[in-house]
Parts: C-alpha cells; structure tokens; sequence
C-alpha cells in the first residue's frame, strides 16, 4: 500500500508545482508590456526636456506614471525613475523644487539607492534628492500601497479605509500625516465624495482635494470639511466628471497657504477613470494631459481638443507637436512724450505729448522655451496730420524682443523687452502760424530703441491666438541728425491689438 501511495503523492506535487509554474508567469505578463512602455515614454520625455519643452515631458512623465498604476508595479523600480526624472523636470525645467522634492521623495521611498544621471546632475538637485532621501529613511514605508505617488504625509498605519464613507469609524490618535484610501473609478457626471483623515501631526488650517480634468493645465480646489475628530470630507464637483480621467490628491495647508502634508501630489496626482453614462455632448478631450491608452480612445468622435486652446496638433497617439515658430500681424495708435526741435521747421518743441495715430507692427520669431519667445519685429509709423511741405510719410525701424508668458504653457499675461532702431514720427501743432494748412510738423523720435511691454495673449485655437499689448519705446538720439532729420529724445507709449499664427 505504501508502495502505491508514494507515486500518487509524487503526483500531486509535480501537478501543483506545475501549476505555480504556469500560474506565476501568467500573472507578470503585463510588466515586460508596461516596463517597456514606460521606457519609451521616458526617453520620450527626456527628450522634449532637452528640446526646452518642460511642459511636455511633464505631461508624458505622467503619462508613465498612468501605465505603472494601471499594471500595477508602482513601487518597481522603474517608476522610482520615472518619479526622479519628473523630479528633474520640475527642478531644472519647469522651476518649481517643492514640487521636484516631492517627486525626489516619490522615487526615494520605492529606491533608497536611486541616483541622477550625470547628464543632468546638479550640485543643488543633488542636495535636494539627498533630503528627499532622508526624509523617505526617517519615515519609513510612507508609501501605504497602492498609493498613485506623491504621499508627503504617512503611510496607513491604522484606521482602515478613509476613501468614501465620512461617517467611517477612524481611531484618531493612530493617524499620522495624511490618510486616504485612493479611489480608481467614477461615474460619468455626477459628484464625487471622498474623505481623508489627517492626523494630529499636521495641524492644518485648510485640507482641500485638489482635483485636475483631462485637458486642464492647473489644479483646482475643492475645500474639504471637518466632519469629526480628524476625518474631513469633500467632492469633486460633477462637471469636473464628464471626461474619462480626473487626477486629484489630498492636500493639506498650513495658515500661510504652504503645503504641509497629501496624498498624491501636483507631480504624481492620483488618477480616476470617469465609466458610465456619456453627458451630452461628451467626446474625446484633449489627449494632452495623461492619457490612460496611450491614443486614440475609444468610443465615438475624434480625440484632441475641439476648442484647440493649446496649440497641439490634434487626436490619436504619437508625440504632440508644440508650437515652435509664430507669426504676429499687429496694429496700433498711440504718442509720445517729446522734446527738442521740430524735424521740417526746427521749432523748439513747447508741447510735451505729440500723437502718432496709426502704426503696423509686423513680428516672427521662434520659442526657447514654452514660456519665452526670441523674436524679430518691423514698426512702421504714419504720421497722419502732418502737413508741412515735404514731410515725411513713415517712420521705420525694427526691434530684436524677448518675450515671456507666466503661464507654464504659454499664453495668458505676458511681458515683453527689446532694443532696436529707427524712427519715429509724431505729429506737433505749431504755435503763432496763421496758415492752417501748414501748422503740423513732426517731431523724431530716436535713432536707438528700448522697448519694454506687458500684454495678454487670448487662445483662439488652432495656433491662433487674439494679442493686447501695451508697449513704452524709448527713443535715444545717440546722433542728432539722420540725412535732414532732427531727432530727439522721447517716450512713445503704443497701444496694440493683433493676431498671433503659430506652427
């Protein structure tokens, strides 16, 4: 009987060594997929971090972070570096290093021997990925799982689960930094509640869920309300719910408005998937901003951004194109603040403001960055009402300029600041002249520029954009005369509205 039994356990065994076999393999066979994926879109990143497009190799940095969550290898090695490299964009790219710190500590707490590439290794980023790291040694697994990235303020060392129920029973005084159970799914337009507890440690003035749709550059708040001892609660409003991803994070806020403590962060936000119904109207969205599939979508209509608010070329996968050379057609009106003499009868200038009502200012010029642009512009002037024998009709001249939105992407409020040469020619009564048909000189104005501006560049789509600017030139006779010109010195304050075309 012993004899017997022996091949039959003998049996057993190989069978279920066969199945761990066969089971164990099955259950990796997303990571080679995904790994090789978050390769590509690191090197795609860091490619565009090269290229001075910070914005973008932002945006695919989380786009990687989007595929470790879903294939579920979050604390693989391979997402420290993708934390790190975000950390890089931040802290080099983009000048934001609380929000590099964060993403240094992401990385640290997966890969405490983790280290920056010589290519991009600076003495003040390595000492802040060397804080990063002593923070993440002192604080143990803050990670608390399957956490998204970003936890600045503990693990779940207790109380369960802090995601949906705000009236969940929560031991307080086991909760350290900032609690909250992630949650992965949401039904399409309708609001979502979440809850958070927030541990004694952190005394905060203010605890907000900081929500992003798809599409959205910035973070928007939704306050979060103390409904016991130390759980808060809020929602993400419904109409931040009609596309297919949310990224949020739980933040937590100091008096000054300084954040102190979250769960996720501005650079590894939390991701939702948006299921259900579809709110009318409901398609595609921009594809810009951490796209789950990686293009195309599924479902009805195109992708991109229908409103082609951000310049990007349209739907589907592959790399989005940013604008790297743009166009501007303006004109405007304006005057100056002038002295010296007049330029066809040589009267002493008694007046202090002399108007020049129409001028065309044609510009090109290239992007060093999503934020500055390097550019060439023409200014041609009428001095319309001059009406001395002979004078002149225009006054040319041109600027090298150097523009600079504050908006991460571009766009929005602007300042401007050249230098350059020319002429220009505003347009004077004269005093004790009888003969109203000749009593208008011109007043000019150079032969050396400083300009220096501020503006607001309105997003049409397409690559077109609506440009306000409101521009000082300063006028500087380093000669007196230019052939039979008087010129002189003066201050031409312009006001300009035009059309910017980008490609």
């Amino acid at each position: 009987m012993s004899a017997r039994r022996v091949p039959v356990l003998a049996a057993a065994v190989a069978a279920l060594l066969l199945l761990l076999g066969v089971s164990a393999p099955r259950s990796a066979q997303a990571d080679p997929k995904a790994k090789k994926d978050i390769e590509q879109k690191m090197t795609q990143a860091m490619e565009n971090y090269d290229l001075l497009e910070y914005e973008e190799a932002r945006k695919i940095l989380n786009q990687a972070l989007t595929i470790a969550k879903k294939a579920k290898i979050e604390s693989d090695p391979i997402t420290a570096k993708v934390h790190l490299r975000l950390g890089i964009v931040y802290f080099a790219g983009l000048q934001d290093p609380e929000s590099a710190k964060l993403s240094f500590l992401n990385a640290a707490e997966i890969d405490k021997s983790i280290a920056l590439d010589k290519a991009y290794a600076t003495p003040e980023m390595q000492k802040l990925l060397a804080e990063a790291k002593a923070e993440a040694g002192g604080s143990g697994d803050t990670g608390g799982g399957d956490t998204g990235g970003g936890d600045t303020g503990g693990g779940d060392t207790g109380g369960g689960d802090t995601g949906g129920d705000p009236a969940l029973a929560i031991d307080c005084a086991a909760v350290t930094g900032v609690q909250h159970t992630i949650i992965e799914e949401a039904t399409r337009g309708k609001p979502l509640a979440m809850t958070a507890a927030v541990g004694a440690d952190v005394q905060p003035a203010k605890v907000a869920i900081m929500y992003r749709p798809r599409g959205a550059t910035d973070f928007t708040e939704a306050k979060m309300a103390l409904s016991g001892e130390c759980v808060f609660g809020g929602a993400i409003p419904n109409d931040a719910l009609s596309g297919d991803v949310v990224h949020y994070y739980i933040a937590a806020f100091n008096q000054a408005g300084k954040l102190i403590a979250s769960k996720g962060s501005a650079g590894s936000p939390n991701i939702i998937e948006v299921t259900g119904r579809v709110a009318a109207g409901g398609g595609g969205g921009d594809d810009d901003d951490n796209p789950l599939g990686g293009g195309g979508g599924g479902g009805g209509g195109g992708g991109g951004d229908p409103s082609g608010g951000d310049d990007r070329g349209g739907g589907g996968g592959g790399k989005a194109k940013r604008n790297t050379v743009f166009i501007a057609l303006v004109a405007g009106s304006g005057g100056g603040l002038v002295s010296g003499e007049t330029e066809q009868q040589g009267n002493a200038v008694k007046c202090c403001f002399a108007p020049q009502l129409v001028h065309v200012m044609p510009e090109i010029g290239f992007y060093l960055s999503p934020q500055t642009a390097l550019s060439v512009a023409g200014r041609i002037g009428f001095p319309i009402g001059a009406n001395i024998m002979g004078h002149a009709t225009a006054a040319p001249g041109g600027m090298v300029r150097i523009t600079h939105w504050f908006a991460p992407t571009g766009g929005g409020l602007h300042v401007v600041g050249g230098l350059g040469g020319g002429i220009m020619r505003d347009t004077i009564k004269l005093e004790g002249v009888a003969d109203e048909t000749m009593d208008t000189d011109i007043v000019a104005i150079g032969p050396a520029w400083i300009d220096v501006g501020a503006g607001y560049t309105a997003q049409l789509g397409g690559g077109l954009a609506l440009l306000a600017q409101l521009n000082a030139i300063v006028g500087i006779p380093v000669v007196s005369e230019v052939g039979s010109s008087k010129l002189n010195f003066g201050v031409h304050i312009d006001a300009n509205l035009g059309i910017v075309l980008g490609f």
